[in-house]
């Protein structure tokens, strides 16, 4: 069993396929590139999956056939995989994947290795995962069962809960208050699972959103009065917007257990996600996690003055503390009597 697998919470909804947008910068991403496309540039998948050259099951080779790497983004996944002002990809789930870049540099002696930025939906991940279409997702996706049985998970990073945002003084402090009422949520996300699970005792109308973006468009038009999803995330859309104040997080998380989130890579290529875990299990060793956590969060405000979050929470600080034993754990299992039996 993965070291990510023993996080896995509960299945979701399938997801759906998509239209990926792809770029082209040079690697290691450490500053922002000007080489992206321009706004509403939209390629369909097999395009972006024709930039494999011969189907394999080794990521690697796949890596070295085509001379790129491909790393999936959100566009508004504040504060872990979004875009700047320069339309440039950022925040804490696209650092990760900028470190482990250099590291594969190193491994496959290729310092010409480029990277491809492909903007992807949650709907798109698993099937542009499955085409070859994306190495690495680098964004704010939850480890589930369901999803195992078509990607890998890295190490977890970072540990989240689904909970409600409402606008300020609409009388709602909890999904029990939603009866007849519209609750939005992006379709493809844990968050729907867990509401769907409640939707017909709560007796509220469901609201299917494309992406954070539009899930949060509907409530502020107020076409919903409360929107589903992970409370960073939900703070991100707060606090990036026009006016934080409006809105408020209310209620109990809507499930007991936590939301792991992981970068997400190809199944069974253990060593490729080997690869991936190393350079994680060295950031939490060496507080860069940490570090890299404070400067996204702060980033992601920056340019508008609001609040957001920047402790990480104790259940966090678990996965890091246990993510920084990794490749202890590894070899300990490795050089064991059991091992060699």
């Amino acid at each position: 069993m993965s070291a990510a697998t023993s996080y896995t919470a509960l299945a979701d909804a399938p997801p759906m396929a998509g239209m990926p947008r792809l770029s082209t910068v040079s690697a290691p991403l450490q500053e922002p590139s000007s080489a992206l496309l321009p706004a509403g540039d939209e390629v369909p998948a097999t395009s972006a999956a024709s930039e494999v050259s011969v189907k394999t099951d080794d990521t690697l080779t796949r890596i070295r056939e085509r001379g790129r790497i491909l790393l999936g983004y959100r566009q508004t996944a504040v504060p872990f995989s979004y875009v700047d002002a320069q339309d440039q990809p950022m925040g804490l789930a696209w650092a990760l994947c900028q470190r482990i870049v250099p590291a594969l540099q190193r491994e496959m002696a290729m310092p010409e290795l480029r990277s491809t930025p492909v903007r992807i939906i949650e709907q798109m991940r698993g099937p542009l995962i499955k085409g070859d279409a994306i190495d690495i997702d680098c964004a704010p996706s939850t480890v589930t069962a369901a999803r195992e049985q078509q990607v890998a998970f890295s190490l977890p990073y970072y540990a989240a809960h689904v909970r409600l945002m409402v606008r300020r003084g609409a009388g709602i402090d909890s999904i029990d208050d939603l009866r007849g009422l519209r609750l939005a949520v992006v379709q493809g996300t844990t968050a729907e699972r867990l509401v769907r699970a409640q939707h017909a005792r709560a007796g509220f109308q469901l609201l299917m959103a494309r992406d954070y973006d539009d899930a949060f468009r509907m409530l502020r038009e107020r076409r919903a009065q409360a929107l589903a999803l992970d409370d960073v995330l939900l703070e991100g859309l707060r606090a990036t917007s026009k006016t934080p104040d409006a809105y408020r997080i209310v209620g109990e998380p809507l499930s007991g257990q936590a939301e792991y989130y992981a970068l997400v890579m190809p199944k069974d290529d253990p060593a490729f996600k080997d690869k991936v875990d190393a350079v994680l299990a060295a950031m939490f060793r060496s507080g860069e996690m940490a570090r890299l956590q404070r400067e996204s969060f702060r980033a992601a405000l920056s340019s508008r003055g609001h609040d957001l979050p920047l402790a990480p929470s104790a259940e966090t600080m678990a996965l890091w503390e246990r993510g920084a034993r990794y490749g202890a754990e590894q070899e300990a299992s490795a050089s064991s009597p059991a091992a060699g039996s």
